[in-house]
């Protein structure tokens, strides 16, 4: 009986394991999830001003950014594999200091979910129901986004995981747009230059922000040895997706059109013509919400676990419950998309300076510091 216990005893810790631990698979779709979301809608925009023809370039160009992160969360994982970046920071600066820089991390993933929350919000009710007040779109939203948040890493990745086909089949469907587009409107090609191409892929640093979630959830992933491969596979994918709907957005449209609309990849999906529906517009934002939910549960879960990291007495679902009206609020003050826009570009600049020091500061120090002297921090 008492070997038959440890038996069963052994079986249960080996279920729970595995109800934690991420696949690789899962693991490249969260990751996926966390940067492909509504910001791709208008993409575009703010890279013609710039890059003109050759913004599908500078799309490419923009994957360094991830990259960067994937690269540097791949070193610390092999130094560190149980811990994340939040206990690194406290090692590498003390409690007090770490602390800080920790919550200005977690604050990142708050900012970029009410921005992407609020933008997803305008963008539904004008479409779809306008006959809606803003809150009523944000609580009803939220519920199951908090949701899937609350009920942890794993069932997260397994939603990512299935989800990840709908994204795909959504960016590729318009792919009937090159039956009425023309090879001319991207023409030359670098004929921006490449200064212009440069400085369009700095304006993708919104959209394709998102990679730094892999600090938080590397210690989940089944073999850490697949960090890299995982990483370099999610950069791949986002660039692909990014690269095509900006290729076919000039493609279909060219680049003096595409900034009269605040979403035009939306454009894109009238293209397609299908008998029995009305508008097609319609269907792609209903099946897009789905897309977008992963992404808004991906950053809540983010937040909510970070909080969780630094204050342990209290657990990351209570936080969620927590930041549910934090997140309202803070995503009604936003506002319409053209105020919004305004200041979550300079905000996102800051982020994107602060976790490039941030991640590079630890790096740095966990390379020219013995182990011991983390031990004893």
């Amino acid at each position: 009986m008492i070997l038959q216990d440890k038996v069963i005893l052994g079986m249960k810790k080996m279920n729970k394991t595995q109800n934690i631990f991420l696949t690789p698979s899962q693991f490249i779709f969260i990751l996926k999830s966390a940067i492909v979301g509504i910001e791709l809608m208008h993409l575009p925009n703010r890279i013609i001003k710039f890059a003109k023809q050759d913004s599908w370039i500078s799309c490419i160009l923009g994957t360094i950014y991830p990259l960067y992160i994937v690269i540097i969360a791949n070193y610390l994982c092999k130094k560190f594999p149980k811990d994340n970046i939040l206990t690194l920071s406290k090692k590498c600066f003390g409690n007090f200091l770490g602390n800080i820089l920790n919550i200005i991390f977690i604050s990142f993933f708050l900012f970029v979910l009410t921005s992407s929350f609020s933008e997803y919000a305008n963008l539904f009710r004008m479409y779809s129901t306008p006959f809606l007040k803003l809150y009523q779109i944000l609580l009803t939203t939220l519920i199951p986004i908090s949701y899937i948040a609350y009920k942890g890493i794993k069932p997260l990745g397994r939603l990512a995981e299935v989800g990840f086909y709908l994204t795909i089949g959504l960016v590729i469907l318009p792919i009937a747009i090159l039956a009425y587009g023309s090879f001319l409107n991207l023409m030359p090609v670098f004929g921006s230059g490449l200064t212009n191409i440069l400085k369009g892929s700095k304006e993708t640093v919104f959209a394709i922000s998102g990679m730094e979630i892999i600090f938080l959830i590397y210690p989940f992933l089944q073999n850490n040895k697949k960090l890299l491969k995982c990483g370099i596979v999610a950069t791949a994918i986002i660039g692909f997706i990014y690269t095509w709907s900006v290729f076919a957005t000039i493609y279909y449209l060219g680049i003096e059109t595409p900034p009269k609309y605040l979403w035009p990849i939306l454009t894109l999906a009238d293209s397609i013509n299908i008998p029995i529906i009305n508008s097609f517009r319609f269907v792609f934002i209903s099946l897009w919400s789905l897309v977008e939910f992963k992404c808004l549960a991906t950053y809540y879960f983010a937040v909510s676990y970070g909080l969780n990291q630094s204050v342990k007495k209290i657990p990351a679902e209570v936080f969620v419950l927590i930041l549910y009206p934090v997140i309202i609020i803070i995503t009604i003050l936003y506002g319409n998309p053209t105020n919004r826009g305004k200041y979550t570009y300079k905000l996102i600049i800051i982020y994107v300076i602060f976790n490039l020091i941030y991640i590079s500061a630890v790096a740095i120090l966990i390379h020219f510091k013995k182990d011991d002297a983390y031990k004893k921090g």
